[in-house]
């Protein structure tokens, strides 16, 4: 995408400030009052320095202390008020950020997140967002209230005395100058640096996790971990050295040639500059600082400016993705028949699925086999609605299917909770009897209660033990069509088998296909397709293939021998 600009960054989050305009306006009008708060208080001690104070005058003196005591104290309260309000307002904005940066990335197709990546994805969803809340919270509002009190204090210096007020907006326009030079370098190293941050983000989430850590340590491969984590540290550690160093610089500068002001000041009021009166002198010098703060913080908040600028080209990417997929109610009722025609589907270059067509009649029961890398799974895929075909016919559509098939994969995900909050995943108004019955079906012990914690994604469970808990919780689906992708592989044979008779006879009057390499039993009509290299080789029913001699009858063969030779050992 092109470049992100500042005025592209106040464009488009200009918009999301429009439903609490009425807020943003009462914290203008707050910071506008602390404004005329903070020039009031000098300009009462001139009056205090030039006449109270010489003419020894108790009544006015204590008005006009009266007067900057109770401006301090307004003021205060002010600011406590105005920062309520701002966060008030920041924090919804921010949220809503968020959560259309959430709902573009979770409509995306299922290539976006092997692309991205877990860790890539949560950086923008986080960090990327807090970033935006820092302008939206901070940045933007500040930057207003700086600008005005810096034209506030302009036009007090201006009315004390123009040469000196001259002086310090040559100085202060020399210094915004200076700042530029910084600005551009440290919006480069902001978004190195958050690329640097996702990347030990997707390092650390692969190998602190259970399987990153097994495959390391049977590997023996811990010791290159940390040498690679060591230098992926390194890495960050150089880019945020190099961001602050720069900002740090540039604010020395700043900072150092603003404090040369008041002396100028002084200087100046004593030799060049006359008539002005000891009183106008104390204040323009503290007006100098009331107009160094706000020229240094919005210098500050231009390098804050910069890092949003550089998170907010990262947010947009995600924000100007097209939405996919939209939200799917799965539907119960009576199954319909499932047809592809001219099926075609390629990762890449590589053609997984060439010119398949097939049909899958309402309540039938179809096996798919094959050997590895033959397409099935893919076709799985699109079968479930997870991938719109770019070539050929399947109906019903894409997004119909979505609300009528349910798919158990090899590898199903499951949640840091307990088996009953994975179980009531799929349906929270499940009772007891249904969980109960969908865990006997997938043959899933529930020995320690259904309360019992499965750890992070499973991993307190056996493999076996993952696959039926991921089999129970697509049985309580109202889908109309269940489709099981390798589901029982991590089972042995002979629970394998009971599993599938048992879903065979819990899932009557349901479409049902089963993706597998090890054939289960089948009854003489169920319906098979045996897949080589993305094309259907064979396909008819159990007893026609099976006694026909061609490759399901050899798959058979195979699995028969297979099976022998473990018994015979």
């Amino acid at each position: 995408m092109a470049e992100v600009t500042t005025a592209t960054v106040l464009r488009r989050m200009g918009g999301r400030f429009r439903p609490y305009r009425w807020q943003v306006a009462g914290s203008i009008l707050m910071s506008f009052t602390r404004i005329g708060l903070g020039v009031a208080a000098p300009l009462l001690l001139q009056r205090v320095i030039d006449d109270a104070l010489p003419a020894r005058d108790v009544a006015p003196l204590t008005v006009l202390c009266a007067l900057m005591a109770g401006a301090g104290l307004l003021n205060s309260g002010l600011a406590a008020g105005q920062v309520a309000l701002n966060n008030w307002v920041g924090q919804r904005i921010t949220t809503a950020l968020r959560v259309e940066v959430y709902d573009h990335a979770r409509s995306q197709p299922l290539r976006f997140y092997s692309e991205q990546g877990q860790s890539e994805i949560q950086t923008r969803v986080l960090n990327d967002v807090d970033g935006a809340d820092r302008f939206v919270t901070v940045v933007a509002q500040d930057a207003i209230a700086q600008t005005a009190s810096l034209v506030a204090a302009a036009v007090a210096m201006l009315m004390l005395s123009w040469p000196l007020a001259l002086a310090s907006f040559a100085l202060a326009a020399l210094l915004s100058l200076l700042n530029q030079r910084f600005a551009r370098r440290r919006r480069a190293l902001a978004a190195d640096r958050q690329r640097q941050v996702s990347g030990v983000l997707r390092f650390v989430a692969e190998n602190l996790s259970p399987t990153g850590v097994v495959v390391a340590r049977t590997l023996c491969r811990t010791a290159q971990q940390r040498e690679r984590f060591v230098e992926l540290s390194t890495r960050l550690r150089e880019v945020t050295f190099r961001q602050r160093v720069i900002g740090a610089y540039a604010y020395s500068v700043i900072g150092a040639s603003l404090a040369c002001v008041p002396p100028m000041i002084y200087l100046l009021s004593g030799t060049l500059v006359t008539g002005v009166s000891v009183g106008a002198v104390v204040v323009l010098a503290i007006l100098q600082m009331r107009l160094s703060d706000p020229i240094e913080r919005l210098l500050q908040l231009s390098a804050s400016l910069q890092t949003s600028v550089a998170m907010f080209e990262r947010v947009f990417l995600y924000l100007d993705l097209p939405e996919v997929e939209g939200d799917t109610v799965a539907s119960a009722g009576e199954p319909p028949d499932l047809s592809v025609r001219g099926l075609s589907y390629g990762y890449d270059e590589d053609l997984v699925l060439d010119d398949v067509s097939l049909d899958f009649p309402a309540g039938s029961v179809t096996v798919i086999a094959g050997s590895t890398g033959s397409g099935k799974s893919t076709l799985g895929l699109i079968l479930a609605g997870l991938l719109p075909p770019p070539a050929g016919q399947v109906r019903p559509g894409t997004a119909e299917l979505r609300r009528i098939v349910a798919l158990t994969p090899q590898h199903t995900a499951l949640f840091q909770a307990s088996l009953r909050e994975n179980l009531l995943f799929a349906n929270p108004e499940a009772g007891p009897a249904e969980l109960a019955e969908a865990a006997e079906v997938a043959c899933l012990p529930a020995s320690d209660g259904w309360e019992s914690a499965i750890g992070q994604d499973g991993h307190q469970l056996s493999g076996g033990e993952r696959q039926r808990l991921g089999i129970a919780r697509t049985l309580l689906t109202p889908a109309r069509v269940l489709i099981f992708d390798e589901a029982t592989s991590a089972l042995d044979a002979l629970t394998a088998d009971r599993v599938h008779e048992a879903l065979r006879a819990h899932c009557r009057g349901r479409t049902l296909i089963i993706i597998a390499h090890r054939i289960p039993r089948l009854e003489p009509g169920d319906r098979v397709v045996v897949m080589e290299r993305g094309r259907v080789v064979e396909a008819g029913t159990h007893g026609e293939l099976s006694t026909y001699g061609g490759a399901y009858a050899a798959l058979l063969d195979t699995q028969r021998g297979q099976a022998w030779t473990s018994d015979s050992g």
